[in-house]
């Protein structure tokens, strides 16, 4: 699978996975993707009040992405606890 990002997003992505958004994933990358945004995500310095916090940019990736994995996977499961999606596989 490709993600599909908008333009704001793709440098980040590509600064912390290190490889363009433009590649072929499988199931297993995407999955390992996903948790390495999510590990960013929660190491990441809070945005509100501050110039350098990058937590709700990152934030929404993680959101995108889930979105994206959960849509080409039918048998995976976006689930929000606290704000921060997760991906569950269904039975």
């Amino acid at each position: 699978m490709k993600f599909n990002l908008p333009r704001r997003q793709r440098k980040s992505f590509e600064s912390i996975i290190g490889v363009s958004s433009n590649n072929n994933f499988n199931k297993t990358q995407s999955l390992e993707i996903f948790e390495n945004v999510k590990k960013e995500f929660m190491k990441s310095p809070k945005t509100f009040g501050s110039n350098t916090g990058k937590q709700d940019d990152i934030l929404e990736m993680l959101v995108i992405l889930s979105h994206q994995i959960a849509m080409e996977y039918k048998d995976l499961n976006v689930v929000l606890k606290q704000g921060i999606p997760e991906i569950i596989k269904e039975k």
